[in-house]
């Protein structure tokens, strides 16, 4: 049995899709599965057919797009010990899965680094980066209830996790992650080494999911505030937070030299 099982719910993002394997194959560390979730969208068997002899893969077509529930589904199915959360549109450096696992090995519930934003454009089929900037925030449990800061795209976990905290909450949807570092966080040990090796898909134009507010966001982001006494009640998109966030960056090894892939 692997002893990584990293999970990636994707819908209708193939280029983006075959990027992030195409840096799974790059990884340090080898002894990983790829679970991937298809939340009802166009195939995918042409990218699992270019990597299915260089990854561990296994990948299952759902009857609807729900990228909690597709998480939910990989956790069920996964092998490994430990789990890693991939979004479809993110790549991990090669280090990535190596420390992460030393983390773990070190005695971590979870673990998740900092990250590198970059804004992109397509050129012939693939994504050239415009710009980066560091995504490094120090993790501090109690800031947590007024601004997650956490990234869950790489994290990785001890899935043994799911025995106590249950499965990822459904009914927070779009604030299902900000829900998982909140009750991983209070018991357990999370994580936060200062080094940037997720590269985190960010497009400034606002039609990257989490800037869209509307009022289906506004029901699930109460439904949190609710859950854990949050002590606040203003919903800010990504773009506005973030702007806010910047005099806080602390300092993170950053190795990443703008390709996305050696293949660019």
């Amino acid at each position: 049995m692997p002893m990584v099982s990293v999970i990636i719910p994707t819908y209708n993002r193939l280029r983006e899709l075959s990027e992030a394997l195409e840096a799974l194959t790059r990884q340090q560390f080898k002894d990983f599965e790829v679970i991937i979730l298809n939340n009802n969208g166009d195939s995918i068997a042409s990218v699992v057919a270019a990597f299915q002899d260089r990854l561990t893969l296994t990948h299952v077509d759902l009857p609807e797009n729900h990228h909690v529930r597709a998480r939910n589904h990989g956790v069920t199915i996964a092998n490994g010990q430990y789990i890693v959360l991939h979004d479809d549109d993110d790549l991990l450096l090669p280090t990535h899965l190596a420390e992460s696992v030393g983390d773990l090995e070190a005695g971590a519930d979870l673990t998740y680094s900092d990250a590198e934003l970059f804004t992109y454009r397509f050129e012939n089929g693939r994504r050239v980066v415009l710009e980066t900037e560091p995504f490094a925030y120090p993790y501090d449990r109690d800031a947590m209830q007024h601004d997650s800061t956490y990234i869950p795209s790489g994290s990785m976990y001890r899935k043994s996790l799911h025995q106590t905290l249950g499965a990822f909450d459904e009914d927070v949807f779009n604030y299902w992650d900000w829900d998982w570092i909140l009750r991983v966080g209070k018991d357990h040990l999370v994580l936060h080494p200062a080094r940037a090796t997720v590269l985190y898909a960010f497009n400034p134009s606002g039609n990257h999911q989490s800037a869209q507010q509307d009022a289906s966001r506004r029901v699930y982001f109460d439904r949190l505030v609710e859950k854990h006494d949050l002590p606040t009640t203003e919903m800010k998109n990504f773009h506005i937070v973030q702007a806010e966030r910047r005099s806080r960056l602390r300092k993170t090894r950053r190795t990443f030299d703008g390709r996305l892939t050696e293949s660019e």
